[in-house]
């Protein structure tokens, strides 16, 4: 039981050396995050829309689709 509390009292002391970000570090890295989501998923979006038309193009091609 010791061994569990001493853990716990560990864990509270490291949390407390934590440092949070500010409210504007917090945007600023959701804002990145958010952009680069938006623009991996565009860029994925059109591969996909672009390979889909040669795969539809190649089966009508050779009357499969």
């Amino acid at each position: 039981m010791e061994k569990l509390r001493r853990f716990f009292r560990e864990v509270i002391a490291e949390a407390k050396k934590v440092s949070w970000p500010s409210r504007k570090e917090l945007l600023t890295s959701f804002s990145v995050v958010l952009v680069i989501l938006i623009v991996t998923g565009l860029y994925f979006f059109v591969l996909d829309f672009i390979f889909s038309g040669v795969v539809s193009a190649i089966f009508k091609a050779l009357g499969i689709g």
